[in-house]
């Protein structure tokens, strides 16, 4: 009896300590399991990224209930893989992301339109005024040019990006005018010279370019995603969210279909609420609509502002130094010339009085013949001063011009000079009164490989130097708004209003070289641009001071352009007038003069 009541007691203690140990065990399980949601509360909440999260590949824009799809740069909600989705989709570590000091940003090779981008931010960004912002257009061409990202983009793609650079400057009216309907206000900061840039490369490419919507907007996006991850001339920084989001959502609303017409919301609105002459200033419409009519002025914005860009043809015009014996007549050098034609490929053409135009493709210092100094670049219409000079001169001393002395007045960059230079006159003097562009006239004649003993540079302004030879002609392309050059230089379209400086330096310069000369020796006075004013006016009143009278610029003298000599025999070159090749030559005026 007393051992089945031990054994009873001995089994229900066993059973006590049984449950207890059950308990205990149950106790640390629920306490694990709380541990483990706390820590995994906490993983959660130091990891989450402060933005909010949408399906994968999707980011809200703005504040409004639209989403838009992008493929790059899209955040994941992958909770078990905790990454996110960078640049051409490949995943990172979100700790590597939380710590920049241990996992710094991996550069990025740029593009062509951030090099596009880039520059023509940095031109606005350089502005300190309105007016120079406007103006900014041959700085963002040589802020592209210096770019050493630029220089190591492929040849296509360097030309892509020239052509996105060029489009912004050539149509900044019209497509600034159609960012203001989508626009109220860009927003303000360090950004915000980039963010217009890349709204305007964006909307370039929409309304002038054709490219695809999709890979437009996506592309020129991505330049402000991936802008901090990229060295440029200034410090790069990274854009924030909700600019990027921004311009992702005025871009979009560009690109989506107009329900109304049928086609791309931008062209709508480029047809409905923009004109070509939006990009050029209304002072300078009137000016020329006063001196040339209403129909040539439309000739010269279609000319200049083509509706599709896409239909114009990049060309760059070479002077050789035989191309002024071509234009004379003479057969020296002819073999050499033609040669070089057949090197430049089947792109290059010679045209009549005697420039080869060749279809842009790659830097032109690859080209032929660059280093040995054989050509440099010069529109086609800016040789001919040069020509009639030298031909008047050549036709007075028999052919035989090795014993004249000529000046170049305003010389840079040393085109001119260079054409004088080969046709052999004895001494060629090349007055510049800019330091920098004279430091680049001098480096052009060093590549050129001129007979140093055969010219001078001089730094001055040419109303104060005075010959101690005798000259026997001068040429003096004066300083002026430069508006015949408007399809290759955009910016000089939008000028300001007030050119009286340029007006008062062209008359001071006209009168002392007519004064400097001695009886009987010729002057070309030339200018690049399309105004009346500062061209046949200023040689008109030169003329009536009776110092000079007019030498008549023959037709056979400048093959090509004879349709370009007006009733006085000078010469009136007009964007989009002549037949042919001619048509695209930069607007310029030149007359020949002697000195009583």
């Amino acid at each position: 009896m007393e051992t089945n009541t031990s054994r009873n007691s001995s089994s229900a203690a066993m059973l006590r300590q049984g449950n207890n140990m059950s308990a205990l065990i149950a106790t640390v399980l629920l306490l694990v399991v709380l541990v483990a949601a706390q820590v995994a509360a906490a993983f959660n909440a130091a990891y989450t990224p402060s933005r909010t999260l949408t399906s994968p590949r999707t980011t809200l824009i703005g504040s409004s209930d639209l989403r838009f799809t992008t493929k790059l740069y899209s955040t994941t909600a992958d909770s078990t893989k905790n990454t996110y989705r960078g640049a051409g989709g490949k995943k990172t570590s979100k700790h590597a992301k939380s710590n920049n000091n241990k996992s710094p940003a991996k550069k990025v090779k740029p593009t062509s339109r951030s090099v596009a981008i880039a520059a023509l931010a940095n031109a606005a960004a350089a502005s300190n005024s309105c007016e120079a912002e406007m103006n900014a257009g041959s700085f963002a061409t040589r802020q592209l040019e210096e770019d050493n990202y630029y220089k190591l983009l492929e040849p296509r793609d360097k030309a892509f990006a020239r052509l996105l650079v060029a489009t912004v400057q050539r149509r900044l009216g019209q497509i600034d005018g159609v960012l203001a309907c989508c626009v109220n206000k860009l927003p303000s900061g360090k950004n915000k010279h980039l963010v217009q840039a890349t709204l305007r490369v964006g909307a370039a490419q929409l309304l002038f370019l054709k490219k695809p919507s999709f890979a437009v907007v996506k592309e020129t996006v991505e330049v402000l995603r991936i802008h901090h991850k990229v060295t440029y001339s200034v410090k790069s920084t990274h854009v924030p969210e909700p600019m990027i989001k921004f311009v992702n959502g005025v871009l979009r609303k560009l690109s989506r279909k107009d329900d109304d017409t049928d086609k791309m919301y931008a062209l709508t609105l480029l047809d409905e609420k923009t004109s070509s002459r939006d990009n050029i200033a209304p002072w300078l419409l009137e000016s020329w609509e006063r001196d040339w009519g209403i129909e040539t002025t439309n000739l010269i914005c279609d000319e200049i502002m083509p509706r599709d860009e896409r239909s114009i043809t990049p060309h760059i015009d070479l002077t050789t130094k035989h191309s002024i014996g071509f234009s004379l007549g003479l057969d020296g050098g002819m073999d050499r010339f033609n040669r070089l034609v057949e090197e430049l490929g089947d792109d290059s053409t010679v045209l009549s009085q005697g420039s080869i135009r060749v279809g842009v493709n790659g830097d032109v210092r690859e080209w032929p013949e660059y280093n040995e100094g054989t050509w440099w670049v010069q529109d086609c219409a800016a040789t001919l001063p040069g020509i009639v000079l030298t031909r008047a001169l050549y036709d007075r001393n028999s052919g035989d011009v090795s014993n004249l002395r000529v000046v170049d007045m305003c010389a840079a960059p040393g085109g001119k000079t260079s054409q004088l230079l080969s046709a052999g006159f004895q001494h060629v003097t090349a007055i510049e009164a800019n330091p920098r562009r004279c430091q680049r006239l001098k480096k052009n004649l060093d590549r050129l490989r001129f007979d140093k003993d055969k010219y001078d540079v001089v730094v001055k302004e040419g109303q104060k130097w005075s010959p101690t030879n005798r000259i026997d002609g001068v040429l003096v392309d004066v300083p002026c708004s430069a508006t015949g050059t408007g399809s290759r230089r955009p910016d000089v379209l939008r000028r300001d209003s007030d050119i009286s400086e340029l007006l008062e330096i062209q008359e001071v310069l006209a009168d002392h070289c007519a004064h400097i000369l001695p009886a009987g020796g010729i002057m070309v006075y030339a200018t690049c641009s399309l105004l009346k004013e500062e061209s046949e006016d200023q040689v008109k009143k030169l003329v009536e001071k009776g110092l000079v009278e007019t030498i008549p610029i023959q037709p056979s003298e400048v093959p090509g352009f004879e349709d370009a000599i007006d009733e006085n025999g000078w010469m009136r070159v007009i964007p989009g007038v002549l037949n042919g090749d001619m048509r695209s030559a930069d607007g310029f005026f030149a007359a020949r003069l002697i000195k009583k």
